[in-house]
């Protein structure tokens, strides 16, 4: 009978201690969701967010609102394809633009970017902020010829701005080192 006892004293500890570790696994695979995720992040619910919006309503904000979101997960080439569609719902919004030009330029399309502007100044040529970040994204590019244009027309329509004698300060270097190249 002591033995019995025993015997079932020793089995019930045994139980307590697998029910023990099994718990102590859950806790830590549960732990481990949570530190490490598991789930969806937090920026892929931005992102679902912002799709159903464009589904719901597909506005120039909305689009430009997926593009944050896709940009704010680094999925640069479908930010820029968001971005795309903002700006051929809105083509005069420079806001769009910028927001375009910015997402292109940090996917490394640097030349898609001065398309972008090109075709904003082509179609509103007195836009002096649009022939200023023209002017930086060409510098940027290594087209410091189309920069120098950019920067003229810049100091031309806003002689006044408060980045104008900047401005022409670059565009005197930009001049000088363009003049000394073989």
């Amino acid at each position: 009978m002591l033995l019995d006892q025993k015997r079932t004293k020793r089995t019930v500890q045994i139980v307590a201690i697998m029910t023990s570790l099994a718990f102590a696994g859950v806790i830590f695979v549960v732990l481990g969701l949570i530190v490490f995720g598991g789930g969806k992040s937090e920026q892929s619910g931005l992102i679902d967010d912002a799709m159903a919006r464009v589904r719901e309503n597909p506005s120039a904000s909305a689009y430009e609102d997926l593009a944050s979101a896709y940009a704010g997960n680094n999925q640069l080439p479908e930010a820029v394809d968001a971005a795309e569609k903002a700006v051929e719902l809105q083509p005069a919004s420079y806001q769009r633009i910028q927001t375009l030009v910015s997402l292109q330029s940090r996917a490394g399309q640097l030349g898609a970017a001065i398309i972008t502007l090109q075709a904003f100044t082509r179609d509103n040529p007195r836009h002096a902020e649009a022939f200023l970040t023209l002017g930086q994204v060409a510098e940027r590019a290594g087209r410091a010829d189309l920069a120098g244009l950019a920067y003229q027309r810049f100091v031309q329509l806003a002689p006044n701005d408060r980045t104008a004698d900047d401005v022409r300060a670059r565009l005197l270097e930009l001049q000088s080192a363009t003049s000394t190249s073989p």
